[in-house]
């Protein structure tokens, strides 16, 4: 009898990164795995915040509530940072790291007025006279195209814009409509300045002039890659740059949010966790220390 044959079937090449037989190839570890100790310290801060978030009494109160929603919107900024920073684009983790650091320095300022409660209303008016500046522009831009939208919705909000706000109406020469930009008529440069934190200006530089490219993809962002030389290492090279600035975006990240949640008297913390949060960072990297009169002043 004639034997059978077996038939063997092609073997399919693996997708993805394939192993070098060339023993002169290195090769880098993920982001993930290079950024594990300072991921986990992460995961750890926002597990907490959360279960926080979650236990906090009188939470249907309004100025209970807005504190529950600073919080909360400073652990998504956390998660964002997370997800970019495994995939290895510290660069746009950057701009998230902004958001965070603005949240805090007005956070910080809140604190500091004379009356924490009427600052926060007034905090949360502005934020109200911004939802309606962003629908009148919708429904007018609907209006302009020709698209449907209501009118009766664009009369009411007009009309609330032109009888309410007063108070956030910016001086101007003519006499015209215009809004200052923030609740408290300050920048984030004077916020920071203002700060009690001698670190905030200094930080500040960091996001908004040294990182400022990166967050808004100037020739800056660019530049480098585009004339980088082509030398051996010039691929370990990059890995090396981009996990030193992904670890200086992480603990930038977690010290913005743990101060944040400091400022935010009815969401409980502990000083205790959050003391060992901060030298878990250290030991791994490396985390400016923040002010025992702020560490304190968190403990509720």
């Amino acid at each position: 009898m004639a034997q059978s044959r077996k038939r063997t079937k092609p073997q399919r090449k693996r997708q993805g990164a394939q192993g070098s037989g060339d023993p002169q190839v290195r090769h880098a570890p993920s982001p993930k795995t290079a950024l594990r100790p300072l991921l986990a310290v992460l995961r750890d801060v926002v597990a907490v915040a959360e279960s926080s978030l979650r236990s906090t009494p009188n939470s249907s109160q309004q100025l209970v509530r807005f504190d529950i929603q600073i919080l909360t919107r400073g652990a998504n900024s956390l998660k964002a940072v997370r997800i970019l920073l495994e995939q290895g684009h510290w660069e746009y983790a950057v701009g998230v790291t902004r958001q965070l650091f603005e949240l805090l320095v007005n956070m910080e300022h809140l604190g500091e007025r004379e009356n924490r409660d009427e600052a926060t209303l007034q905090f949360a008016r502005f934020g109200l006279l911004q939802f309606l500046l962003a629908e009148q522009r919708r429904l007018s831009y609907d209006k302009e195209k020709g698209r449907p939208f209501n009118p009766l919705h664009l009369a009411e909000v007009e009309h609330h814009l032109q009888g309410n706000f007063t108070d956030f109406r910016a001086n101007t020469k003519d006499g015209s409509v215009k809004w200052v930009s923030s609740w408290c008529r300050k920048t984030t440069a004077d916020l920071a300045n203002g700060s009690s934190d001698p670190m905030r200006p200094h930080q500040y530089q960091l996001l908004y002039k040294v990182w400022s490219e990166q967050a808004h993809a100037a020739p800056g962002a660019l530049i480098k890659e585009i004339f980088r030389d082509d030398a051996e290492d010039w691929a370990e090279q990059a890995v090396a740059e981009n996990d030193s600035w992904s670890k200086d975006t992480i603990c930038f990240a977690i010290m913005f949010f743990l101060r944040l949640w400091m400022e935010l008297p009815n969401v409980k913390n502990s000083p205790d966790r959050i003391r060992g949060w901060l030298a878990e960072l250290n030991r791994h990297y490396y985390a400016p220390e923040i002010s025992p009169s702020a560490t304190a002043a968190g403990g509720n």
